[in-house]
């Protein structure tokens, strides 16, 4: 005789709390403008939904592709380190 224990995650479901009922819509795409029309359920225009603006809160950063900045670093030169130490 085999006994499973249940995955954890199995052990938070609960059951959906109390729902209300939508009415139901319909979107529609105008193919020259790509723009969408909200019917109701009665095929009636709705406002469209407004989106919020969005600022930024901080300055912006720019980094390179090696993470050190937006400029490159200086060139290494190649003469500030001789080649031999003289004795």
């Amino acid at each position: 005789m085999s006994h499973t224990q249940a995955p954890w995650g199995m052990t938070r479901l609960a059951p959906y709390r109390n729902t209300i009922d939508v009415p139901r819509g319909q979107l529609t795409l105008a193919p020259e403008s790509q723009t969408t029309t909200y019917l109701d359920e009665a095929g009636h225009p709705l406002p469209r939904p407004m989106h919020a603006a969005i600022t930024a809160t901080s300055s912006s950063t720019q980094t390179g592709a090696d993470g050190g900045g937006g400029t490159p670093p200086p060139p290494a030169d190649s003469d500030s380190i001789p080649d031999e130490i003289s004795d």
